[in-house]
């Protein structure tokens, strides 16, 4: 089984940012956390990139095309206007479509690993991912899920992805979801 994670932004693109906080930052450090994650669970990990650099949409599809993994995992920080948005979110393209079945297990260990935070469900389809045509969700050839973290411009939501306890738990969650949609192909 093979993962290629997709750290969002960086680079010249440091994606939304916060009182100094940097949404590229964020994401790199819980790629790189979720690839050892993965490795302890024999499962193989690729990342778009492994630095602070410019990635254009392209290139992380063209990567995604090289290296044929089972799953693309693309890591975002969520940003809003108003300061009171909270929660996580788990995105695939429309439709159903293979991504589905990740997408529900990464969100329901999300919810798991953090019983007191707000997961930001659809279930209007029937299963609980929220859908949009981003570019990589719909360039991709394997299944591909997008996870927006939480809203790096709410506050809360900041204080929440800068203790030193939660990217480690994020991680961790994201690994079991992964780990969770893939036991019946390992099998």
């Amino acid at each position: 089984m093979r993962v290629l994670i997709d750290p969002g932004h960086g680079g010249r693109d440091p994606g939304a940012v916060a009182a100094g906080v940097r949404e590229a930052d964020v994401v790199l450090d819980v790629g790189l956390r979720l690839a050892q994650e993965l490795l302890a669970r024999r499962i193989v990990p690729a990342l778009t990139r492994y630095l602070d650099v410019t990635t254009p949409l392209a290139a992380r599809v063209d990567t995604e095309r090289l290296a044929e993994p089972d799953l693309f995992l693309s890591i975002h920080c969520n940003a809003a206007d108003s300061p009171a948005a909270s929660g996580m979110e788990v995105w695939t393209s429309p439709g159903e479509t293979p991504a589905d079945r990740a997408a529900t297990a990464i969100l329901e260990a999300l919810e798991a690993s953090f019983p007191d935070r707000r997961v930001r469900a659809d279930w209007e389809d029937g299963d609980p991912d929220r859908e949009a045509r981003f570019y990589v969700l719909r360039r991709t050839r394997c299944p591909a899920v997008l996870v927006e973290l939480e809203f790096l411009t709410s506050t809360e939501g900041r204080a929440f992805l800068t203790h030193p306890d939660t990217r480690p738990r994020i991680a961790a969650a994201l690994a079991e979801g992964v780990s969770t949609w893939a036991r019946p192909a390992v099998a």
